[in-house]
Formats: structure tokens, C-alpha cells, sequence
């Protein structure tokens, strides 16, 4: 293995796109460090940490719905679009 490769000690996965940070998210990926020591609760679920990805999309789907935009349909021209 590379000496510069970065890999997360929570899931065994190169760090890649915060690996400049890699020591200051205890050497592990951003989101496996929230998870490990900042988000309360269920992991599955949003946490009250306003970086919380899961937080992030709650947000966002609340947001589309108050505007008459059903996120689900988003999600499925999405996945339609990807397999194209």
C-alpha cells in the first residue's frame, strides 16, 4: 500500500475526499467520525447536528414538499435518468 493512501480506521475504506483532514477526523471519513462520536440516537435517523447529512436531506424533502414537490417522484426521474 501506498504510504499517502488515507484509510479510515472505522471502515477500512480510502479516505478520499477529506483526506486533508484525515488526522482531525480522528483518521477516519467524515461521516464515519459524526457517526462515531457526534450523532445522537438512531444512525439511521437525523440527528439535531446541523451537519448531519441525514439532518440535511430531511430538510431538503420538507422544503420541496412546502413548495407542492413530492421528493419521491424526484428520487425515481433521478434513478431513471442514472440508468439511461
Amino acid at each position: 500500500m501506498n504510504k499517502n493512501n488515507k484509510i479510515c480506521i472505522k471502515c477500512n475504506k480510502p479516505v478520499e475526499e477529506n483526506k486533508e483532514h484525515y488526522e482531525v477526523f480522528e483518521k477516519m471519513h467524515w461521516l464515519c467520525f459524526h457517526l462515531e462520536f457526534e450523532h445522537e440516537g438512531d444512525p439511521d435517523r437525523p440527528c439535531n447536528d446541523p451537519g448531519c447529512p441525514w439532518w440535511h436531506i430531511e430538510v431538503y424533502k420538507n422544503k420541496l414538499k412546502k413548495i407542492g414537490i413530492e421528493p419521491k417522484d424526484i428520487m425515481e426521474q433521478a434513478v431513471e435518468e442514472r440508468w439511461k
